[in-house]
Parts: C-alpha cells; sequence; structure tokens
C-alpha cells in the first residue's frame, strides 16, 4: 500500500493541473469569442461603409442625371458645337481675353463689379476678342446640386435671341447672384430675369427643358478644366494667366500694353461698373470657386 503522503500528493498535483488546463480552456474560448466579435464588428462596419457609398453614389448619380438630359449637344445660336465660349469684339488683330466664370461664384461677382463695364466697351470698339466661357463645376456649392448648372443655361436660352440680350442677362445674374450653400434662384426667378433681358416668352420652355446643358457639360466645361483648372474667375490674356484683376484699372492697363486702344474704356467704370460682359477673371480664386 502506498503511503498517505504520496497519495495526497498525487491529488493535489491532478487538481492542480485540472485547473490549468481549464484555465487554458478558458482563455482559448475567450479568444475565440474576442475574435468572432471582431470579425462581426468588421463585416457591419464594412456593410455601413458599402450602403453609405451606394446612397452617395446614388444620390450623385441623380444630380448627374437631374442636369445633364440625353440627347445631342444643343449650343446657344450662332456658336458652333464644339466652341465653347460665346464671342464678342473684334474678329482678329486684337488682344485676345478668355474669361472663366460660374453664376455661383462670389469672386466673380466681384470681378464683374471691378472690371465688366470695361471689358464690355472694349469688344463693342472691337478693341479685345471678348470670349466668356461659362462653367457649371459650382454646382456642389447649391443645396439643389444644380445651380450653376440651371443658370449657365439659363444665360444661353437667352443667347439665343440675341448678344445684347444675353449681356443683359449675365448682369442680371450677378446682380441677383444667390449666396453660397443656398437652392440658388429658381427655374421661374431665372425665366423672370430672363424676360427682363429682353428675351421672348419661348425661353421658358428652354430653361425648363434644359435645351443646353449638354453642351455646357459635355464642351464647356471639359475644356475649362483644362486651360482654366484651378476654379473661377480666371482671365487669360493672349493665353497668359493675368492675376492682378483687382486692382481697378490693371486689366484695362495691361490690354492697352497688349495692343488695344483702351481710350473706349475710359469711364466704363464710373457708368456703371456691372453693366456689361460676363465676368470671370483673374487669378483663380480657388478651386471650389469662391
Amino acid at each position: 500500500m502506498s503511503p498517505s503522503g504520496s497519495s495526497s500528493s498525487d491529488k493535489a498535483s491532478s487538481d492542480k493541473d485540472r485547473r490549468a488546463a481549464q484555465r487554458e480552456e478558458i482563455r482559448r474560448q475567450r479568444q475565440a469569442e474576442l475574435k468572432r466579435q471582431k470579425r462581426i464588428r468588421t463585416t457591419i462596419i464594412a456593410a455601413v461603409a458599402v450602403v453609405a457609398l451606394a446612397i452617395a453614389a446614388g444620390i450623385g448619380w441623380a444630380i448627374y442625371q437631374s442636369t445633364r438630359p440625353a440627347g445631342p449637344v444643343t449650343p446657344p445660336q450662332g456658336v458652333a458645337a464644339d466652341q465653347t465660349y460665346y464671342q464678342s469684339g473684334a474678329d482678329s488683330g486684337k488682344p485676345v481675353v478668355d474669361l472663366y466664370l460660374d453664376y455661383m461664384c462670389p469672386i466673380c461677382n466681384q470681378f464683374e463689379q471691378l472690371n465688366g463695364a470695361e471689358l464690355k466697351a472694349l469688344a463693342d470698339a472691337d478693341q479685345i476678342t471678348l470670349r466668356e466661357h461659362t462653367r457649371t463645376f459650382l454646382d456642389s456649392m447649391s443645396t439643389t446640386g444644380d445651380y450653376s448648372t440651371r443658370a449657365a443655361n439659363a444665360l444661353a436660352c437667352v443667347a439665343d435671341e440675341g448678344e445684347d440680350k444675353r449681356a443683359a442677362m449675365n448682369t442680371l445674374l450677378f446682380e441677383n447672384q444667390p449666396a453660397e450653400r443656398t437652392a440658388g434662384l429658381t427655374n421661374a426667378q431665372l425665366t423672370e430675369y430672363a424676360k427682363q433681358a429682353g428675351a421672348s416668352d419661348a425661353v421658358a420652355d428652354c430653361i425648363s427643358s434644359k435645351k443646353h446643358v449638354t453642351w455646357l457639360h459635355d464642351v464647356v466645361e471639359p475644356e475649362a478644366q483644362k486651360s482654366a483648372p484651378n476654379g473661377t474667375p480666371t482671365v487669360l490674356i493672349d493665353g497668359e494667366v493675368f492675376q492682378d484683376w483687382s486692382t481697378p484699372g490693371a486689366l484695362t492697363q495691361a490690354l492697352g500694353d497688349a495692343g488695344a486702344d483702351t481710350s473706349a474704356a475710359s469711364g466704363a467704370s464710373d457708368a456703371g461698373g456691372a453693366s456689361g460682359a460676363g465676368g470671370a477673371a483673374g487669378t483663380a480664386s480657388d478651386a471650389g470657386g469662391n
């Protein structure tokens, strides 16, 4: 018979091993549970992210579709299908001014107040070739997601009926420019301003049907992204960016240096600041288009 002391020792050792095994099993179970919970969290996060992306993509697509009607490119009257701007002034031999603007851009409005009347006077006197590019990239700055497009389309609808009417509409759009992160002017308001600019009743259908949006999105905007990538306002003189447009008289002086007879612009700014050419300008205020 074994000594009682040896039996007690074996039993104690066996109990210790059993408890150790139990602890190890509990540890393994705990680790397995933690891994399972982590997989669940990861799956949930991934699912939520996928759903959020799908919702965002759906909203973006809906906005895109709402502002981009199907159909062929329909430029405004007198503008070639592949032309990205409205042209006025001299046919050739004078400084070429390219203006890039967006009607949701408040800095474009400042440019218009400072330089619009002088540029229009120079274009009317055939002292410059003025090319105005109406951008739509600030749609995202309106709560409806489409104000820049709707305003530019409204201008194009008025342009169908004449250059002077387009210039008047440009002035009205800046004089009544909505604040960023608002819905912008309604189509009814745009139609009313178009009629104030001299457009006929037919302009209402042009605005509501988004007649010229494909031209704006597929022709004007892609070229602008290459030629004026930093946003609006942007002004080029003979292809070179001019940055000092915020200094009164500086743009007119630069055009004089480039070969324009600027006497036609004398007093134009005093006669009415924004009464003229569609503005866009100088150095880009920021790619988000202030």
